[in-house]
């Protein structure tokens, strides 16, 4: 019994749009967590400090923006 062929230039194609797709999966995830922390922060002031929520957030638009960085220097 043949195998069938494959291509892994439709392959490497595919999996491309897998990881953007997760990319963008998690910045929206990350700006919906924002929103919620921020307006969370307005609404009750007295409890809960932003200052480590936001340092938090920091470090992972930090991640994220590496992540970038490290995906665009592996397609080249």
């Amino acid at each position: 019994m043949r195998r069938k062929r494959v291509d892994w230039d439709e392959e490497m194609k595919k999996t491309e749009q897998i990881r953007w797709k997760g990319l963008r999966f998690s910045i929206a995830s990350f700006a919906l967590a924002a929103f919620w922390i921020f307006g969370a922060g307005r609404m009750g002031r007295k409890t809960l400090s932003l200052g480590p929520l936001a340092l938090a957030l920091l470090f992972v638009a930090a991640g994220t923006l590496l992540f970038i960085m490290l995906m665009r220097r592996k397609q080249k």
